[in-house]
């Protein structure tokens, strides 16, 4: 997509012209989040697919202008959208909040736009408050997405916006991911993120909404340059405008070109990542070690966001390479990362959320059993699953199944069990060794108990030598152990 360019000022431009030049921008990202402009053969040209979009609404002057264009546009003849749904993300971080929100609802009626508001706890946990509140916010609009059946997300950020953040990297010391900013289109896990503006300078979106006479809120903190973005928008950029009178349109050039590189890099890095992934989402050791050094953090990074996980800094990146390299045991390699954990698993790195372990060996949880159904086992995160056996197999008798000596615990260390008729006993150690569960995932699996025998253990299988054939007057029952679903592991290879 091309800059908006024009040798008149965009404070001339009239409603026409300038909602011409926003309408089209807007169009041809809908477009490409809709993958029309990367295969057009999978739309018919007689129906072709309409966009249901949900947009982040805060009430600012932008989301203002977007909202206002998407009700122009959806209200044309064969326009590309087929619903709005606008969202107000309720921080509770202002205590304006209600105000904006009340204000976002009555310009979204006033459009005809359907609208929610939608509260969110921020927790910073080692992040900034700006940080966090975003991470909250793009998860509620993803959240809303799905209720909605949205087929894209849509922000109102432009090409200012783009600057600053390039402005605000390059401070940091970020890289070539970092210096890219936000592209127009990211497809997320099932939804696309939008931003239709970036190519639209924030002046022209300010001559919209003085056509218009359309109102906005004002966030308070947008003028506080203690805030590194604001310093920047009301500090560095005047002084660079003054320096160099248009360099803007020069400089979001450059941010574009940067932009294309990271893609191009990035579709590098996933098509590396196809080649050299294992069994169950895992990665594998030797084929990422053929790799050179650059190629290696660029594929880590992106197996990273496979698992929806924002990527870590460079530092930690090489701290995670550096150990895959020299750590060999499994129980030694462990990279955090915010709530979930890299460890290794013999050639593998697998993905797993950080979850506390079951330390206290006294933590028994007691099971009524009452037949067939789903047992919920809050400390070890899942549930006990009881099915009635079928006629070819051998299960718990009803009698002993509805006994109330029943008991969830830890390993104490020595267990035993048999899970082969033909083949002694075996202890629990060597039964996961050969099961392949690393020995970080064996305390999250729970033994069940039937007064002092062990019956199951998580992951194994039930002891054979308590198991039963159904009679006349007593069924038998399986009982296996499902985790939850959040829950990665590799025991399902």
């Amino acid at each position: 997509m091309t800059q908006i360019t024009s040798k008149r000022s965009p404070s001339t431009y009239s409603l026409r012209t300038v909602e011409a030049k926003l309408l089209d921008a807007l169009k041809l990202a809908i477009d490409e989040g809709l993958g029309r402009t990367k295969n057009p053969s999978l739309f018919s040209a007689d129906q072709p697919a309409k966009a249901r979009i949900l947009l982040g609404f805060s009430g600012g002057r932008d989301s203002v202008a977007l909202i206002k264009a998407l009700a122009v546009l959806k209200n044309k003849r064969h326009s590309p959208i087929e619903a709005v749904q606008a969202l107000y993300v309720h921080h509770a971080l202002s205590p304006n909040a209600n105000r904006w929100a009340r204000f976002c609802r009555k310009t979204a009626a006033e459009l005809g736009i359907d609208f929610k508001v939608t509260y969110v706890m921020v927790k910073t946990k080692g992040e900034g408050v700006e940080a966090a509140a975003r991470k909250a916010r793009y998860q509620a609009l993803y959240k809303a997405a799905d209720a909605f059946g949205a087929s894209m997300v849509m922000t109102a950020h432009h090409e200012d916006d783009r600057l600053e953040t390039f402005l605000i990297q390059w401070m940091r010391g970020a890289g070539l991911e970092g210096l890219a900013t936000f592209p127009l289109v990211r497809q997320e896990e099932h939804v696309a993120l939008v931003r239709p503006w970036l190519h639209v300078p924030r002046v022209l979106i300010e001559r919209y909404l003085e056509l218009y006479q359309l109102s906005w809120v004002e966030d308070e903190s947008n003028a506080d340059t203690t805030y590194l973005r604001n310093a920047v928008r009301h500090d560095v950029l005047p002084i660079m405008d003054k320096m160099r009178p248009g360099f803007r349109s020069a400089a979001a050039r450059s941010v574009e070109l940067v932009a294309q590189a990271s893609e191009l890099l990035r579709d590098y890095a996933r098509e590396d990542l196809k080649r050299i992934e294992g069994p169950s989402r895992s990665l594998d050791i030797a084929k990422l070690m053929h790799l050179s050094s650059a190629r290696q953090a660029l594929v880590l990074r992106a197996w990273i966001e496979s698992f929806g996980i924002l990527p870590p800094s460079r530092a930690k990146l090489t701290e995670a390479l550096r150990q895959t390299r020299e750590t060999m045991s499994d129980t030694k390699l462990t990279l955090k990362l915010t709530h979930y954990e890299i460890k290794r698993h013999g050639g593998l790195l697998v993905m797993r959320e950080s979850q506390p372990q079951v330390k206290d060996k006294t933590q028994f949880e007691s099971i009524q059993f009452k037949g067939k159904g789903r047992y919920p086992v809050k400390s070890w995160a899942g549930e006990l699953v009881v099915r009635q056996a079928s006629d070819a197999e051998a299960g718990v008798p009803l009698s002993v199944l509805l006994d109330n000596a029943w008991q969830v615990r830890p390993r104490q260390g020595g267990e035993k069990l048999k899970v082969h008729r033909q083949r002694p006993r075996k202890h629990l150690k060597a039964l996961y060794a050969e099961a392949q569960i690393a020995e970080f995932d064996r305390p999250k699996l729970p033994l069940l108990w039937h007064g002092d025998d062990l019956i199951l253990a998580a992951g194994l299988g039930m002891d054979v030598r308590y198991l039963a054939q159904a009679t006349t007057d007593d069924p038998v029952f399986v009982i296996t152990w499902e985790p939850d679903e959040t829950l990665l592991t590799l025991m399902q290879k």
